[in-house]
């Protein structure tokens, strides 16, 4: 508990600290900024963390986090200081701050008592995660190592394990810890995030004398945002009681979900049963029923941020939510102030500016698939603001010149970073499929999608001529993602298949998309023509209806070109649809309701999108007692308890490697293939597969680095090119050798010396992956400094040249 006490404590004092930054761009939030002063926090003391370890300047440690918070507080003093020579209030109102550290807090502890239920660092990605956590740690230099492929930096976007390694580091809590409740920190800071947001949003765009509704729109965001998921679920809820009408399944496209007798499927039931649940929730296995949610739409995974926290992974488009909603923020704040913006912003505000040209580089460092959506919502919000100070010419030069400065700045301040990068995007595809179901969509989207639409609320009756002066130019928005398809096809040589293949289903959606965009791209420019900030919940909308719309067109090429091409275009698109669509409907649903006097449609239609989302909220309803075994576990927030509980000896391992090796170490383990003998009595190759294994646990656990991990993670963050694969493959290789190698010691001491190891692991999984006959004695070689059980580590002598004369 005093672990989870001084986690929590680290994120507050942090948050604390980036009050007086926070207020200087977000004065005109209700919350002034409270709710985005964590994350705001959290992501300056990363990013100086990270710079100034590249540039050796913090020590390797725990004394290198603490040392980046105290530069935080040196800014917060001197932003104090300014405020204070200026006259002016330099932190939010006491009421939100209060207001905000309960929300957080809620959150917080709520999220740690869910993953306490299921702490276990193991199965989907979570290994994957849990190596980048380790390595951010354990990296004596930086930019941080690689631990699946030693001597080689790290080639992913890794800023979210940054941020949760600062909070483990500070706190002083195990990464194993660290990482359970990085997971609950993410989860509150994006509540808080989204509320303080909501709260701007609907305060702006609602009339004064409406704003009784204003305080439905912070937990409406919160809800939408962190609690809904897919409608599919109360069909599920439904099923697991035995009442299942096929006729209704059968139109939302989910007759699978009833029995395999209906509709035989890879994610459906086996055997046709009455009831199929002894708990008032479905209490099938997560990933039988929650997990294949996600995996409605063939050839795709949809995720929503329930399902990402119940799962576990501390994925980058997970830790990336409270950064992105910051961005958002800060696209809202900038809308909302006055005056142009040019490049003499850099002389006027040059700390101001150069934060979010920080915040706009942490985008493509966390998550990259963000930096193009959230970092064009920010130029459209600067853009906005320069057209009501000026003609249009004149407003796109001063935007051009304003941005221009903060993209380089945006690219100079994360190089270390790019150089060590290798993006698997190999250009842009047009989709030639069936298309995603309407019923499909609905499930997965349409409380949102309803909800976003109610952003044509503020539309009146006088704006008919405005209305008729834009629409003729609307429809270039859905039209040119169309256009583009067609085009890209024709290239091809596939625009004949790709209209052959689009299903009639597939091409109403596309329709359906089209016609939301088009609608609230028209009361964007309607609204904004008028000056109201309803303008922005409408840009939203658009822009995340935009995003799924524009998934069903086009595709980014990477490794999974050949068998499911769309699979990460959709996954990463629809995620961050998601929170553009919670924030935008959120805010106008409270509208909506402002608007209930005046308006029996507008009345209804945040009735019906209201309850939509609490439709979409069984999801979260059901899954968490699902996923929690109904709070019956063994409660602990280590993310190695099971592993001590259940094997103590692997847990020795793992402990006396921590304990007894220098970060940076180069530890030998099976390379995850698994070998058998042969008729001949040789070593015959079985399964090569290594991803989603065991493979590389040591260097997941510890951080210390191992010659190859998984092997397609690998591909997929270096590039799936012939250099890639052999370099990859000549890794495995020489591994195997060592654990084949039998009595030949010479082999086994040249590739240690090739690789530069130092330790050498026999545990469960090479004990597991090789023939006992083929392990050699080690012991006549190597130095045994390990034992537990079967289990043996084995040191490396150290080579000395010894003078003759």
């Amino acid at each position: 508990m005093n672990g989870v006490l001084g986690f929590w404590l680290a994120v507050v004092v942090i948050g604390a600290l980036a009050l007086p930054i926070a207020y200087r761009f977000f004065r005109r939030f209700p919350d002034g900024g409270a709710g985005l002063s964590i994350a705001l926090g959290v992501v300056l003391t990363s990013y100086a963390y990270f710079i100034l370890r590249v540039l050796s300047v913090l020590p390797f440690g725990r004394g290198g986090f603490v040392l980046a918070v105290g530069l935080l507080a040196l800014g917060s003093a001197w932003c104090v200081a300014d405020a204070r020579a200026k006259g002016k209030r330099f932190v939010p109102p006491l009421y939100a701050c209060t207001a905000m550290l309960g929300l957080f807090s809620a959150f917080y502890f709520g999220m740690v008592a869910i993953r306490s239920e299921t702490p276990d660092i193991s199965g989907t990605e979570q290994p994957m995660d849990f190596l980048y956590l380790n390595a951010v740690l354990e990296s004596p230099e930086y930019p941080p190592a690689d631990p699946w492929l030693s001597g080689e930096r790290a080639s992913y976007y890794y800023f979210g394990y940054v941020q949760v390694g600062l909070l483990t580091g500070v706190s002083g809590v195990p990464a194993s810890t660290g990482y359970n409740l990085g997971l609950a920190y993410t989860f509150a800071a994006a509540a808080t995030g989204a509320a303080s947001l909501a709260l701007a949003l609907a305060r702006w765009a609602m009339p004064r004398e409406r704003r009784k509704w204003l305080v439905a729109a912070a937990p409406m965001a919160v809800t939408m945002l962190l609690i809904a998921g897919t409608t599919a679920a109360a069909f599920e809820w439904a099923a697991a009681h035995g009442h299942a009408s096929q006729g209704l399944f059968e139109l939302f496209g989910l007759e699978h979900r009833i029995s395999c007798d209906i509709d035989p499927r890879s994610e459906c039931y086996e055997v046709s049963q009455a009831a199929r649940t002894s708990h008032w929730y479905p209490d099938q296995f997560f990933f039988g029923s929650f997990f294949a949610m996600t995996r409605l739409i063939p050839g795709t995974i949809v995720e929503y941020p329930i399902f990402s926290f119940l799962l576990g992974d501390l994925h980058p488009h997970v830790t990336a939510l409270p950064l992105v909603l910051l961005m958002l923020g800060m696209a809202a704040a900038t809308w909302r102030g006055r005056g142009r913006l040019d490049w003499r912003e850099w002389q006027r505000r040059p700390v101001e500016t150069a934060i979010i040209a920080l915040l706009i580089g942490a985008l493509a460092f966390q998550n990259a698939w963000d930096i193009l959506t959230f970092s064009f919502v920010f130029a459209l919000a600067v853009l906005a603001r320069n057209l009501a100070a000026g003609e249009p010419l004149e407003a796109l030069k001063r935007s051009a010149s304003y941005l221009g400065p903060i993209a380089a700045v945006a690219v100079v301040a994360y190089l270390p970073w790019y150089l060590d990068f290798s993006s698997q995007a190999s250009g842009i595809y047009p989709y030639v499929g069936a298309g995603t179901s309407p019923a499909h969509a609905f499930n997965q989207w349409g409380a949102l999608i309803v909800s976003a639409m109610l952003a044509l609320a503020p539309l009146r009756r006088s704006d008919r001529a405005a209305i008729l002066n834009v629409a003729p130019f609307a429809p270039w928005v859905p039209l040119l993602p169309l256009a583009a398809w067609a085009a890209l096809a024709s290239y091809n040589g596939t625009l004949g298949e790709g209209m052959d293949a689009r299903t009639a289903a597939g091409w109403w959606t596309l329709a359906i998309y089209g016609v939301c965009v088009f609608a609230l791209s028209v009361a964007a420019a309607v609204l904004y023509s008028r000056r109201s900030m309803a303008a922005i919940p409408a840009v939203l909308g658009a822009t995340g209806i935009l995003l799924l719309y524009g998934s069903e067109l086009l595709f980014i090429r990477d490794v999974f070109f050949g068998s499911v091409p769309r699979l990460n275009t959709v996954f990463k698109l629809a995620y961050q649809a998601w929170v553009l669509l919670s924030i935008g409907g959120a805010v106008s649903i409270a509208c909506a309701f402002g608007r209930a006097s005046r308006s029996n449609l507008a009345r209804g239609g945040a009735a019906f999108a209201s309850v939509l989302v609490l439709v979409a909220s069984i999801y979260a309803l059901t899954g968490i007692p699902n996923r929690t075994n109904g709070f019956a576990n063994e409660g602990s927030v280590d993310g190695l308890a099971g592993l001590a509980r259940f094997d103590p000896d692997e847990y020795a391992l793992v402990t006396w490697i921590n304990a007894n090796t220098a970060p940076g170490s180069v530890i030998l383990e099976a390379s995850g293939r698994t070998w058998r003998l042969g008729n001949d009595g040789n070593p015959v190759l079985g399964d090569q597969g290594t991803d989603y294994t065991d493979s590389g646990q040591i260097a997941a656990r510890t951080g210390r680095s191992t010659v190859i991990g998984w092997y397609f993670h690998e591909v997929q963050w270096r590039g799936d090119v012939p250099e890639v694969r052999n370099m990859l493959s000549e890794r495995q290789a020489a591994v195997d050798e060592v654990y084949l190698a039998g009595a030949d010691s010479a082999k086994v001491l040249a590739t240690l010396d090739r690789y530069g190891v130092s330790y050498v692991v026999v545990g469960r999984v090479e004990q597991a992956k090789y023939p006992q006959q083929t392990l050699p004695q080690f012991d006549g070689f190597l130095d045994l400094v390990f034992e537990s059980g079967d289990l043996r580590i084995y040191a490396v002598p150290a080579m000395k040249v010894v003078p003759t004369s």
